[in-house]
């Protein structure tokens, strides 16, 4: 096996990945060859360069080749000096024999069977019922996991894909994965099986939580996140196959946010119909776009015991699941800034009720801007099509640069919404006659243009209608 510095155009590609290659690539100075294999393996390891080897099984093709290749561009399967426990949970699933089986990949330390394991993602402890391995075709009750090692862990009920077991020190930073930009809603098409349909979608969301399963009991409702309409054919064939359930599909909608439209406060009394007293009072203010939610805390806990506080900070991300126009609100920054309790009158659910009316009370003396996934795409067309290309693209609200002719080929590169673009790969290879190439990758969200309003049909009572979701959340009425 060849090093990488044998691959061509690798020192231009690490260039534009390091300052300092890229300082030397301008120069003109000529690096030797193990410093590149250095540079390269680095990038590997780091998940910013992924080589990709060519081969045939079947055929034995490639296969010593793909071997070399994990080995001498890998990192080792194991780090011996780390003795405590750690690893990632990365696949989840539902074994009609063994029931529900967690996938771990372990980086330190060893577990064994009757261990209790700390889940430092959800910070819960759960006991290890059983281990197995892979040994050639056939699965191998082990009793033990260790460094380097990947099992199939059972009794993990509350672990969920993605969740570090252990140490979370010891784990390499997970890459980004692509984010669902859609929902759709599913329909069985026989409404006899609804009940099986709903915990089909359960399972299914239990081994891939993108998916995020939306159930409205009271309307009959299952949503579902998706990607695209690939992923609709894939879930489609598997919920035939595996639990006999023939499904369609509505047209899939884009996903919106929204975010604060200024800074402001949110005040809540819940003091009526007693026994009960929650006072609260939030800062809201916006944060740059990508900055998720930020919340902290000011209150003393002599006004506010640490417990009533905690209860407040659990809720805020449901709080925020539902703004003004039915879109999960991001980008923002809440702190507390005033609680109080009283001694006798108290309960930890008051702030279950309370904390989502006082955020949706700031939000509605602020206002709310509605945001919209956008799009990197890098598109490639015949260049007797770039004049319709470009054409289509400013229509689609795309921004872009000035686009690259040569070769015979038209490239160009930029940013556009989603929304305007989810059905131009479809027009595109119709323009081309299948010459053109389009590639998106999520690129995050940005303010939708003020004469376009998207809402969604908010899911119960609305906490802004205090006195009817009081009654709700008390289940004096239902929503």
């Amino acid at each position: 096996m060849k090093g990488s510095s044998s691959i061509p155009g690798l020192f231009e590609l690490l260039a534009e990945l390091d300052e300092d290659l890229m300082e030397a690539y301008i120069n003109g100075e000529t690096l030797p060859a193990d410093q590149l294999d250095e540079a390269f393996c680095k990038k590997v390891h780091q998940g910013e360069v992924f080589p990709i080897c060519y081969g045939a099984s079947g055929k034995g093709i490639g296969i010593t080749e793909l071997l070399d290749a994990i080995i001498e561009f890998l990192p080792a399967p194991a780090q011996p000096q780390e003795p405590s426990v750690s690893g990632v949970v990365f696949k989840i699933e539902r074994d009609k024999t063994m029931g529900r089986t967690a996938y771990v990949r372990m980086y330190g330390g060893s577990v064994y069977n009757r261990d209790t394991i700390y889940n430092s993602t959800r910070g819960l402890e759960e006991k290890v019922t059983q281990i197995r391995r892979m040994d050639g075709r056939k699965w191998a009750d082990t009793g033990a996991v260790h460094a380097g090692q990947i099992a199939t862990l059972y009794g993990l009920s509350e672990t969920h894909v993605g969740d570090i077991i252990g140490s979370p020190e010891g784990v390499p930073p997970v890459p980004q994965l692509a984010v669902p930009l859609l929902t759709v809603q599913v329909h069985g098409k026989d409404t006899a099986r609804y009940p099986d349909l709903v915990a089909a979608l359960q399972e299914l969301t239990d081994e891939d939580p993108l998916l995020d399963l939306q159930w409205l009991p009271e309307e009959r409702e299952l949503h579902l996140k998706v990607m695209g309409t690939i992923q609709l054919e894939i879930l489609s064939s598997l919920l035939m196959s595996r639990f006999g359930l023939d499904v369609v599909f509505d047209p899939p909608s884009v996903i919106y946010k929204e975010t604060p439209r200024s800074s402001g406060e949110g005040f809540i009394a819940y003091t009526m119909p007693k026994p009960c007293w929650a006072i609260l009072r939030f800062s809201i203010e916006p944060l740059p776009r990508g900055s998720g939610l930020i919340y902290s805390s000011t209150v003393r806990t002599d006004h506010l015991l640490l417990r009533y506080q905690n209860e407040v900070e659990r809720r805020i991300p449901e709080a925020l699941s539902q703004g003004l126009l039915g879109w999960e609100v991001t980008d923002l920054r809440i702190t507390l800034i005033e609680g109080e309790h009283h001694v006798w009158h108290t309960h930890p659910l008051d702030f279950v009720v309370a904390t989502p009316m006082g955020i949706m009370d700031g939000l509605a003396s602020i206002g709310t801007t509605l945001l919209e996934p956008i799009l990197n795409f890098r598109l490639t067309v015949p260049e007797e099509y770039g004049g319709k290309a470009l054409s289509d693209l400013v229509h689609m609200r795309a921004t872009f640069e000035a686009p690259i002719i040569g070769g015979g080929r038209c490239i160009v590169e930029g940013r556009m919404p989603l929304a305007s673009s989810m059905d131009y790969p479809v027009k595109l290879r119709s323009e081309t006659s299948g010459r053109g190439v389009l590639t998106t990758s999520f690129a995050g969200y940005q303010d939708c243009p003020s004469d376009q309003t998207h809402t969604r049909k908010r899911r119960g009572v609305n906490p802004l209608d205090q006195s009817k979701y009081i009654l709700s959340v008390r289940n004096a009425i239902t929503s």
